[in-house]
């Protein structure tokens, strides 16, 4: 069972009927009946505790309690990654949501072109790991913009970029936002990472080996979270 369940618009306190996907996995997957406590959040922070009073076929009846607000998890991430095979971006969106990430945005470089994209698919993914760690904010999951469309677009002011011959991640320290970009499978080309060192990115080595960009794209989110207050 997840630790918390995200709907649209969460109820107001008293009775409510819970209907739709929500109601639709509770009832046939997990079986809820009449007692069972649920948390619910509408992803943008605020959570309520509800407990079923009934069930139909396709409905549930909750009593809702009085909501509660979560802040957001600090600092503020944004990944820029180069998509990846589509399982491995599944597996990063999933649990770069668990690590924390606040927003997703694939980029296509030079040695990343455009392929299928799954932004529904992993709306759905970072919404059900959201679910699963209890994160009562969900993660943004961005339309892909080229490499050069992102150095022209509003950019925190902490820049980051995954590279080998950067400094070390302990020299790095934790800011209010930041982005992080990471490369495909054989790494930027040498045009991109100088462009974007001249865009204030700032070369970070995340470790002694080369990284599979999903591999690169979870610890470097997790350095950067690390020590943070708050995991909703």
């Amino acid at each position: 069972m997840a630790n918390l369940y995200h709907v649209d618009e969460l109820p107001q306190p008293g009775e409510a009927v819970l209907a739709g996907a929500v109601a639709r996995h509770l009832l046939k997957v997990l079986r809820a009946r009449a007692g069972d406590e649920l948390s619910l959040s509408d992803g943008r922070g605020k959570t309520v505790l509800a407990t079923v009073l009934s069930s139909d076929r396709a409905t549930l009846t909750v009593e809702v309690g009085a909501a509660t607000e979560h802040r957001a998890v600090a600092p503020h991430v944004t990944l820029g990654f180069a998509c990846p095979r589509p399982a491995r971006a599944d597996w990063l969106i999933e649990h770069g949501t668990e690590v924390g990430v606040a927003a997703f945005q694939p980029i296509w470089t030079d040695r990343s072109r455009p392929q299928a994209m799954r932004l529904e698919r992993w709306a759905k993914i970072a919404r059900a790991a959201a679910g699963q760690c209890a994160r009562a904010h969900l993660p943004e999951v961005r339309e892909p913009l080229e490499l050069r469309e992102l150095f022209t677009s509003p950019l925190p002011e902490v820049r980051l970029i995954a590279d080998a011959s950067g400094a070390p991640t302990a020299s790095a320290t934790q800011p209010d936002r930041a982005i992080l970009l990471i490369g495909p499978e054989g790494g930027f080309t040498s045009g991109e990472r100088d462009e974007a060192i001249r865009q204030g990115f700032t070369p970070l080595r995340l470790g002694p080996y080369i990284l599979r960009t999903e591999t690169a794209a979870l610890l470097g989110a997790a350095h950067l979270l690390r020590g943070a207050e708050t995991a909703s």
